[in-house]
């Protein structure tokens, strides 16, 4: 992912991590601040990244989100350090906000206490 690490400012669509099995960090998506969403209402999506240990490549990010939250089946991914910068989460078109689902060792989502109705 630090191909990526030209990328700066907001994108106007969702960011889409799933099944890499050999990604360990997001470091290369340091320039994006901001998130729009895709067809599902989904604003970031990490998902089955067997590797991923640290989302703190997105500590850029800041505001509202327009879409949902889904971190789902990361096993080693252990905080959701990175996200202090967002303030408030859309809805997907499933009704969910936030979708936090099989981190086997997630233990702290302190990261989302700046986030507001």
């Amino acid at each position: 992912i630090q191909a990526l690490s030209g990328i700066r400012g907001s994108l106007p669509g969702a960011v889409i991590i799933e099944s890499n099995a050999n990604l360990t960090t997001l470091d290369g998506l340091r320039g994006v601040q901001g998130l729009g969403m895709n067809h599902d209402r989904d604003s970031l999506h990490l998902v089955s990244n067997t590797a991923l240990h640290s989302i703190e490549g997105l500590s850029a990010v800041r505001g509202a989100l327009p879409g949902a939250l889904t971190i789902q089946d990361n096993p080693k991914l252990t905080t959701l350090d990175g996200l202090e910068g967002v303030e408030g989460l859309g809805e997907n078109n499933g009704g969910n906000s936030l979708y936090l689902s099989a981190n086997a060792v997630l233990w702290s989502i302190k990261a989302l206490s700046g986030i507001r109705g």
